[in-house]
């Protein structure tokens, strides 16, 4: 029996991709364990150095880009572990993560899916995981209130304890559970995946847990800096989604308006940006036709409706 499949997407990521099937690979191998790799429309020759490199890496090739979810559903539905885990292609496993996530899970039956600690490659920590998934939290101190403070830092979780969500960068699944609940809503492109897994899990019945004796380097931002505005519509888009689709229509509009003015408070802060460096002054005008089209996001009647077509 297979106890683990990992399922990582990749797109003209050569070098992330790589390094981090060298870090998989180098863990303990008391584990058994099968990797798939979703090469996503890529023009680089990805496909080609991981077959000569990775001769056992199950590898799915898109002759088109689909989104997060939808690729990794792609993998969910092949898998033969008792758990999967959901990987983040510029990651690095570090010593036995794999082989104590696994543990973890065999001594905790009542728990459906699992986070670790992420870490920065300057070994800070990373934001990985939150006590509650709610519309004043996410527009007022994920929001409204960062737009306006943006050097806050958010609490940082250093013990074993569920929460209510665990990002998808390194996310681990039983999968009784996803048999239970299904798989990824692919209605969301990519953003909010995450967070809408772990709610419908714990509506199941079943427990999210964050656990630092497991860690893992994630390169954060560095594919999303190519795709920085295109990437900063697609988070609004499914946060609006994912609030259309489990809470009352109130809070939804309630949402809508929260969007707009952090949106213009974010606006503004930007309009600073023309009077630096050149490329700074193109990140200011991409940033800001995006933030337009998010206000007119916000303002459509249909904005709750997602829409899974595209992602790096």
């Amino acid at each position: 029996m297979v106890d683990l499949t990992v399922s990582i997407v990749t797109a003209n990521n050569k070098k992330f991709i790589l390094d981090c099937l060298r870090s998989i690979y180098g863990t303990p191998k008391e584990l058994r364990y099968e990797v798939y790799v979703v090469v996503n429309n890529s023009s680089d020759d990805s496909e080609k150095v991981i077959r000569e490199e990775f001769a056992e890496v199950k590898l799915i090739i898109n002759q088109q880009k689909l989104g997060f979810t939808h690729n990794h559903n792609a993998v969910l539905r092949r898998s033969i572990g008792r758990y999967v885990l959901i990987l983040n292609d510029d990651t690095l496993i570090l010593d036995d993560a794999l082989k104590k996530m696994v543990e973890f899970m065999d001594k905790s039956p009542g728990v459906g899916i699992l986070g670790c600690k992420i870490l920065n490659p300057d070994g800070t920590l990373q934001w990985s995981c939150g006590k509650r998934i709610s519309h004043r939290f996410e527009y007022w101190n994920a929001g409204v209130l960062k737009a306006l403070l943006p050097f806050l830092q958010h609490r940082h979780f250093r013990n074993t304890q569920e929460v209510s969500w665990v990002t998808g960068a390194c996310l681990l699944v039983r999968n009784e559970a996803v048999r239970t609940i299904g798989g990824l809503d692919e209605n969301i492109i990519i953003y909010f995946e995450d967070a809408d897994w772990c709610y419908r899990m714990i509506r199941a019945g079943w427990k999210v847990v964050f656990n630092p004796d497991a860690s893992i380097i994630h390169y954060f931002g560095q594919t999303r800096k190519q795709y920085l505005a295109r990437d900063i519509f697609i988070i609004y888009q499914s946060r609006l989604y994912f609030f259309s689709k489990h809470y009352s229509r109130y809070i939804f509009h309630l949402v809508r308006m929260l969007t707009v003015l952090e949106i213009v408070l974010r606006y503004m802060r930007s309009v600073g940006l023309p009077y630096i460096s050149r490329g700074r002054r193109r990140e200011g005008r991409e940033l800001r036709m995006a933030y337009k089209q998010v206000i007119k996001l916000a303002f459509n009647p249909n904005s709750s409706q997602g829409k899974g077509s595209s992602t790096r």
